[in-house]
């Protein structure tokens, strides 16, 4: 009795001894070879039969067949190269970027030097691991793309109001929450009444308004557009944040726009795929180009209807406070929101210094006393007869005000000026 339970004892001991073994020189082999010989090592050519189904199914646009084909082989094997790459490309025919990318981060992984022509332009064979690189890469830039429609000439972000209100902060929304965070640095007085109170002081419309200036100005301080192209875009819509004093704003920019985040990550996905000589730089300075336009028409073809003034003190005083926080989001300088407040008053005779009255043309009555003088007096004393009436008042002709001449262009607010 006593023999047969050593007997088993051993042989336990004896397979966990062999056990630990072969897992160590698994874990030797796995460290110490490239993926590609481990994968051939530990699954030989498992997978490799219905790899080749798939592939034969992609070639003639059989994509749910194909998508059958590479779940057996990668159940068999699920570092079959083959079977990812076509479960990559077969992934992006069916509209799943995700199963695509998880795919390509596989094949760059564990591919190692294995070659093939699927996915290349030419159909000449290239390394799968050069090919998944490329084809990611693609999809960060499809994922990120924005969509831009040309209505009439004029090119507009396609996205609805439901749609730019689902989607993360707004322009406009994350530079009021950093405004009011400022604010409270400085220990002033922020209730959460005042912010909603900000929030609901502007139309939908001017909102979209303010998030396209505020966008513009982002791009700018990230280097992403140029001072000029930053310069033309405002002051050709800068009307649409100083309506009295200057021409109306494009005809769009009053409508939904991405939020920033969306659209700096498109650049920054089209500048990482110009780097990698995934497009060209002229296809990166087009769509960028595109973009800019998109956003704040440089020259614009149509512009909105100009704004009426406000026909009473309570509009009035909305339209100023709305004037203060403009300037506090950067966007305006001291001088525009000086000439904006002005007309804002001037139509309502708010603080218009009255007009001087006109002179009164005054008469100045003159008493002559004349005294007579006999002419035997005059002739015997030789004296020449002399002129007594008063001198007449002298008049000085009233100085015409000076007016200085107006500048052709206000002063422009931009990142690049303290």
């Amino acid at each position: 009795m006593m023999g047969s339970k050593l007997v088993q004892i051993t042989r336990i001991l004896v397979s966990a001894a062999l056990s630990a073994g072969f897992l160590s020189s698994c874990s030797y082999i796995e460290k110490n070879t490239s993926p590609e010989t481990y994968n051939t090592l530990t699954f030989g050519d498992e997978g490799a039969k219905e790899a080749a189904k798939a592939t034969l199914a992609y070639s003639q646009g059989n994509f749910t067949e194909a998508d059958e084909h590479v779940q057996m082989s990668l159940r068999q094997n699920p570092k079959n190269a083959q079977a990812l790459m076509v479960g990559a490309l077969n992934a992006e025919k069916l509209g799943l970027p995700n199963r695509a990318r998880q795919y390509y981060e596989e094949i760059i992984l564990s591919a190692g030097d294995q070659t093939t022509v699927l996915g290349s332009e030419d159909m000449q064979p290239r390394k799968m691991t050069e090919v998944a690189q490329k084809r990611l890469r693609l999809i960060n830039i499809n994922q990120s793309k924005l969509i831009i429609e040309d209505d009439s000439g004029v090119k507009v972000f396609s996205i609805s109001e439901e749609a730019a209100a689902k989607q993360g902060r707004s322009a406009l929304e994350e530079a009021l929450f950093i405004r009011e965070q400022k604010n409270a640095a400085n220990n002033k007085a922020v209730s959460e009444a005042d912010v909603k109170a900000v929030e609901v002081l502007f139309t939908p419309q001017e909102q979209n308004i303010i998030s396209r200036f505020l966008i513009m100005k982002e791009l700018a301080e990230n280097d992403m557009i140029t001072k000029e192209e930053f310069l033309k875009a405002r002051q050709s819509n800068i009307g649409g944040l100083l309506p009295l004093t200057n021409a109306p704003a494009g005809f769009t920019v009053d409508k939904p726009v991405p939020s920033p985040d969306m659209i700096i990550e498109r650049i920054n996905a089209l500048k990482t795929a110009t780097e990698d000589r995934a497009i060209t730089p002229r296809e990166f300075s087009a769509e960028r180009n595109l973009i800019i336009e998109a956003i704040l028409p440089p020259s614009p073809r149509q512009r909105l209807k100009p704004q009426a003034p406000a026909k009473d003190l309570l509009s009035a005083a909305k339209n100023l406070r709305k004037l203060e926080v403009i300037y506090d989001l950067g966007l305006v300088t001291s001088k525009e929101k000086a000439k904006e407040q002005a007309a804002i008053e001037r139509n309502l005779g708010i603080n218009v210094p009255a007009k001087p009255a006109a002179p009164q043309a005054t008469t100045t009555k003159i008493v002559k006393d004349i005294e007579i003088i006999p002419a035997e007096s005059l002739e015997a004393n030789g004296a020449a007869p002399v002129n007594t009436a008063p001198a007449m008042p002298e008049i000085t002709p009233a100085r015409t005000p000076t007016v200085e001449p107006r500048p052709l262009l206000p002063d422009v607010s931009s990142p690049f000026n303290g």
